[in-house]
């Protein structure tokens, strides 16, 4: 019987690293599915609450953000370069605004309990950094989810439920006040951490030394709250 392990990715669609990071665990998955079985669940942050529902043109929050604009440069060709490498064509020059994430975090917590929240999170990380939409326009986030059956009726009643939102922010709260300052952060069988977009091995040797007390706790690539990185 294959030993069972559940991850919990904190992480946040604005965040490229988070992105990078799901394919990677992804890869080490793929290649240990004979010898786990998961369960993968996406939890809530944000790296900036602050930004405002109707969002910040992207060129001039990213400057102000890291203070340049050949910082931002730096930063953006880091990041494709990385992209690359798990088969993401990151377009960050095309992104039309900085989000405040909230919503999306309220609909995938809402598409969890309808069972395909990792596909909706994908599709929101698609549509944010790879063929850039603006998301603080409801109606593009509502074509999203009519892929999944879901009406412009639901979607829209989901996005402003206030039930759901309090929910979200308790998880970020609890992630926070837990230690996570950055992401993605990956929570295995709700005991380890692990930090960062880490390399498919090593996740692939965190899931191998779960019945020994030589579990890796490196820290690799993450946005932080303090703007390093993205």
């Amino acid at each position: 019987m294959k030993q069972k392990i559940t991850i919990d990715i904190v992480s946040d669609i604005a965040c490229p690293w988070c992105y990078i990071g799901k394919n990677r665990l992804e890869t080490a998955i793929n290649k240990t599915t004979n010898e786990f079985d998961f369960e993968v669940n996406f939890k809530p942050f944000q790296l900036d609450p602050s930004i405002p529902n109707k969002g910040i043109d992207r060129k001039t929050y990213f400057e102000n953000k890291f203070g340049s604009n050949e910082r931002v440069e730096e930063i953006f060709d880091r990041v494709e370069q990385a992209g690359e490498s798990v088969g993401i064509d990151f377009k960050f020059r095309e992104i039309p605004k900085a989000i405040n994430t909230l919503p999306l975090h309220v609909l995938l917590k809402a598409a969890e309990k309808e069972g395909f929240q990792k596909e909706l999170a994908k599709l929101f990380f698609e549509a944010y950094m790879v063929t850039p939409q603006d998301l603080t326009n409801e109606q593009n986030v509502v074509n999203i989810l009519k892929t999944f059956g879901w009406t412009e009726e639901k979607t829209l009643e989901l996005m402003n439920n206030e039930e759901l939102a309090y929910e979200v922010k308790a998880e970020i709260a609890h992630y926070q006040q837990l230690g996570v300052s950055g992401v993605p952060f990956f929570i295995v069988n709700n005991k380890f951490g692990i930090s960062g977009a880490q390399p498919a091995e090593t996740f692939i040797e965190a899931f191998r030394s779960l019945k020994s007390e030589d579990f890796p706790t490196k820290t690799e690539d993450s946005c932080a709250i303090d703007g390093s990185n993205c």
